[in-house]
Formats: structure tokens, sequence, C-alpha cells
């Protein structure tokens, strides 16, 4: 492989995901925000972020054994978008210590160095066997953060699980949205 495509950091953890989210956060986030993020990634599948803190919604209800490719890049990786099921990029920040948290609610969050920076992440997922309930608490979904530099770099669109006999979930209307969903600021 050549060396540009090749990581120059890379690790695995496993991370217990619960209440279908999981959020990255550099050291700068604030969890006052992790709420707001989350309403704005089921407005907006399947991710949001604030360039601090970025939340992912997984198609899994849970994942207690939530296998996550950490992969930290000196350029933008060659795409392999359809290799996995669900795909999303977002701005993150790594502070000084040079640690990434990765988090779900109820569950302890683990830890990956990463060296400090700004980052364009690209949160991929596959192995998804239900939008909600995966029929058991360890379904097999497994996960991989790609991050390079490019803290103001254009992003990629989304692209969500279409699952057979499913679809896709619709977007959900964030709280300052009037419900026919034109976006008008209801504050």
């Amino acid at each position: 492989m050549n060396a540009q495509t090749s990581p120059i950091l890379e690790s695995t953890v496993v991370l217990a995901m619960d209440y279908g989210q999981f959020c990255l956060d550099g050291g700068l986030g604030d969890i006052d925000n992790e709420m707001d993020l989350l309403e704005q990634a089921q407005a907006e599948q399947p991710s949001a972020g604030d360039g601090s803190m970025l939340v992912v919604l997984c198609p899994h209800q849970n994942n207690f054994e939530m296998s996550i490719d950490v992969q930290v890049f000196a350029c933008r990786p060659a795409a392999d978008r359809s290799e996995w099921q669900q795909v999303s990029e977002g701005h993150l920040e790594i502070d000084a210590p040079g640690i990434l948290s990765l988090s779900s609610p109820t569950t302890e969050p683990v830890t990956v160095a990463v060296p400090p920076g700004q980052y364009v992440v690209e949160v991929s997922g596959r192995g998804f066997v239900n939008y909600g309930w995966p029929g058991s608490t360890t379904p097999g979904d497994v996960w991989r953060l790609r991050l390079w530099p490019g803290g103001d770099s254009a992003l990629e669109p989304a692209q969500l699980w279409n699952m057979p006999g499913y679809g896709t979930p619709e977007n959900t209307a964030t709280s300052t949205e009037v419900p026919d969903g034109s976006g008008t600021d209801l504050s």
C-alpha cells in the first residue's frame, strides 16, 4: 500500500454503545451541548458536530461490544463508501493532550491517542441487522473512524443504511422547526 494512503496511526477499541448513539470528543467538547447535537443528528441523520464534539446515530439501539477501528492519515484516504452501510463526516479538533474520547449514554467511555490538531473525521459503520432493537446486545456491527488534517475542508454528504423492506428513517424536526419542516425559527 502507498505510504500516502496508509494510516500513520491505527488502533482498535471496543465501546459499549447504548441508546443508538455515540459521541466523539477531542477534549474541547461541552457535555451540555451533547443533547443539542443529538437533536441536530436526528434532524439531519446520521451525525452532527460543532467542531469539538461529534454525535453519531447508530441504526442499532445498542451494541455492548462495538468494535471501532481508529485510523489517522496525513491526507484524505481513498474513498471506499461502497464497502460501508453508513458513512458521515464531521470536523473535530483534538486538544493538546492528544486524546480522542468515545462515549455513549450509560456506559464507560474509551479513549484513543490521536495527535492534537483539527481534523475531518469520517465515521463508517456496517453489519447492521435492523433499525432499532437488533435482537441482541451484541449484534456484531463494526465501525471505523478515519481522521486526517483539514478542519475547514468541505465534507462529503452522508450515506444512510437502506434497510431491505424498510428503507431509511425519516429525519425528525428540531424544536426550532415549524411542524411542516420549513425550518422557521420559533424562538
